[in-house]
């Protein structure tokens, strides 16, 4: 399937009916008026009054208790818990192989068992304190104080430190050969909360702080394949405002630091369909900036942004430093007022 016919049809989605939706999906909606009322669909925002809206001129959902809120396709990822590709597969009543491949027919996957999921409430439990930074050994402190990272950062977006491997999952996963084992985020280590545009959480990825020779240094539990991180925030900027991408959250952080919005893929080869169709629509709204990694895979994925979003605009690096973290860190670049 092309480009052009996987756009045609995610519009479809998008313009169906919301209200057929919102009856499919079994949500209560009001009858009256261009804003009905119904309870938020968020999973995790107890509405015990409504205070969620549906706005059937625009198709658009907003909940202004919990501020979550989009299209047909963020509602039925919403409550569905489902990956993008799946809620337009859902919202057009066909599979989601037909819409990356149209050489072959849709084959319904086996139902995966429970320990091939990821353990999101598990996972949760792992970056659960609420003073995040005090929670942080002396090792991570000093760590993004060299950085040159905002303490209170590290609060708001949840980051937490482990000093001993952890499992990333109750239970144990069968190897390919078959064998049980049970997954772990290797220490010391940090742990980056990943959330969607809705502000749930959705994985976290491990920044090792010495990685051994051949082994990386950033790593999700098997089976993920999130992309964005701080996808929700750049959600909340106002029109014609500033957006940076950049790749990983350690450059995310140091954007974040400086004053610079901050959208970061998780690494250089992780533009997914669903990420590159996040960014195209922050593109059409947003002024989109970047400082492109000075390696092969930076300038790389520069290219492919620069073909998702023609108006980027391209920011050189300091001589002599590879990304924008480690200039922010020298004292490099100056903050932006």
């Amino acid at each position: 399937m092309n480009e052009y016919e996987y756009n045609s049809l995610r519009q479809r989605a998008i313009d169906k009916d919301m209200t057929k939706v919102c009856r499919d999906l079994g949500i209560e909606l009001g009858t009256r008026g261009k804003w009905r009322e119904c309870r938020c669909p968020n999973p995790q925002h107890e509405d015990c009054h409504p205070s969620c809206k549906v706005n059937v001129k625009k198709n658009r959902f907003k909940c202004f208790s919990c501020g979550c809120g989009g299209n047909n396709i963020d509602l039925v990822r919403l409550v569905r818990g489902c990956s993008y590709m799946d809620a337009v597969a859902w919202l057009l009543g066909t599979h989601a192989l037909l819409l990356t491949n149209t050489t072959r027919p849709a084959v319904v996957p086996e139902k995966k068992e429970e320990t091939e999921q990821l353990d999101i409430k598990w996972l949760h439990l792992l970056v659960s304190p609420r003073e995040y930074y005090s929670c942080l050994s002396q090792w991570a402190k000093d760590f993004l104080n060299e950085r040159r990272i905002d303490p209170n950062l590290i609060d708001a977006k949840g980051i937490v430190s482990i000093d001993q491997p952890v499992a990333t999952q109750r239970g144990k996963r069968i190897s390919s050969q078959g064998n049980p084992y049970t997954p772990k985020f290797s220490a010391p280590a940090l742990l980056f909360p990943y959330r969607d545009e809705n502000d749930i959480l959705i994985n976290l990825q491990a920044r090792l702080q010495h990685p051994a020779e051949g082994q990386q240094r950033f790593h999700f539990p098997p089976g993920s394949r999130t992309s964005l991180w701080n996808p929700r925030d750049a959600l909340t900027l106002p029109d014609g405002a500033d957006l940076w991408l950049c790749e990983g959250v350690s450059d995310a952080l140091a954007l974040l630091t400086s004053g610079r919005p901050a959208l970061a893929l998780a690494s250089a080869t992780s533009l997914t369909p669903e990420a590159a169709d996040f960014i195209a629509r922050q593109a059409n709204r947003l002024r989109l900036h970047i400082y492109p990694d000075n390696d092969d895979p930076g300038r790389e994925l520069y290219n492919r942004l620069l073909k998702l979003c023609p108006a980027l605009r391209r920011h050189e690096l300091p001589e002599g430093f590879k990304d924008f973290g480690q200039a922010w860190a020298a004292g490099a670049i100056d903050k932006n007022c």
